[in-house]
């Protein structure tokens, strides 16, 4: 192995810019969220028709696992639940869900979220009585979180 000379050094500061300038953004996007939690769900409903078919225990099951995802992706990636909800309704969105669904899902999330469990009966009975399952939220700037405001 040779000396460095001047030729050598400006060569591998312009490579470094080079590669900062093409791909810096997609590395600083990977670094900041390389330890971020992958949404999975092991069955998949794509419209609310669907999810009412659906048997009671298979619904309740359905429900459970939003919850725990939701639960984890709260302690892990450390944000507030309104985020939460926002962040799995748009995973859901890339999944090809339903966007009536997502919102009723939204609120499952937000719930669970913030008690940290999950109670299927309580959220039957409300489904059942027709309250409605949306609350407004005072910010509508953040990204898409629009989107997902029933009116």
């Amino acid at each position: 192995m040779g000396t460095l000379d001047f030729g050598k050094i400006t060569t591998i500061v312009l490579i470094f810019f080079i590669v900062s300038f093409f791909f810096g953004d997609k590395l600083l996007f990977w670094y900041e969220h390389k330890d971020d939690m992958q949404f999975e769900l092991s069955t998949i409903v794509y419209t609310k028709k669907d999810f009412e078919a659906m048997q009671e225990q298979e619904q309740k099951k359905l429900l459970s696992d939003i919850s725990s995802i939701c639960v984890r992706k709260h302690h892990i990636d450390g944000l507030d639940c309104t985020d939460t909800a926002y962040w799995l309704a748009n995973s859901l969105e890339e999944k090809g869900i339903d966007g009536d669904l997502a919102i009723d899902w939204m609120q499952t999330c937000s719930e669970s979220c913030q008690t940290g469990t999950y109670v299927a009966p309580v959220l039957q009975e409300e489904n059942k009585a027709g309250y409605s399952t949306t609350k407004k939220s005072a910010e509508k700037s953040q990204g898409t979180k629009w989107f997902w405001e029933k009116n």
